[in-house]
């Protein structure tokens, strides 16, 4: 007498189980690691918009002078402010700076204007655009 055993279809079971399992385990990490990009990303950017508005308003109320003082800013012959910043928006030397601020000036009608940029690496971060009366 020939048994036949349930083994054969038992296996195929056990294989497509794992393989199911697999697949949504590799779903699930794609999207955590897509997450936790998205997550950094906005961070950088929360960041950047906190050093531009803190830029602005020493550029408001003390001038050039207050951004050399606060922000140790360099100017460029271009006529650019130029400032190296940390992640917590502290000035630092250059080799240790996360993010840079470069602002051009421009006289208007109406009082001077600056775009303040915030960049990280050669990634533009956040850009303001600031007038001063």
């Amino acid at each position: 007498m020939n048994k036949k055993h349930g083994s054969g279809v038992f296996m195929m079971e056990m294989i497509a189980v794992v393989f199911f399992f697999i697949l949504c385990a590799a779903i699930c990490i794609q999207t955590f690691v897509k997450a936790d990009g998205l997550s950094r990303k906005a961070a950088n950017l929360n960041q950047g918009v906190f050093i531009a508005q803190s830029v602005a308003e020493v550029w408001k109320a003390e001038g050039r002078e207050g951004l050399e003082q606060r922000f140790l800013a360099e100017n460029h012959q271009s006529g650019d402010c130029v400032m190296k910043l940390y992640k917590d928006g502290t000035p630092v030397a250059d080799g240790e700076a996360v993010y840079t601020v470069t602002i051009p000036f421009e006289n208007g009608e109406d009082g001077m204007t600056a775009d303040i940029t915030v960049s990280s690496g050669k990634e533009t971060v956040y850009t303001l655009q600031v007038k001063r009366h």
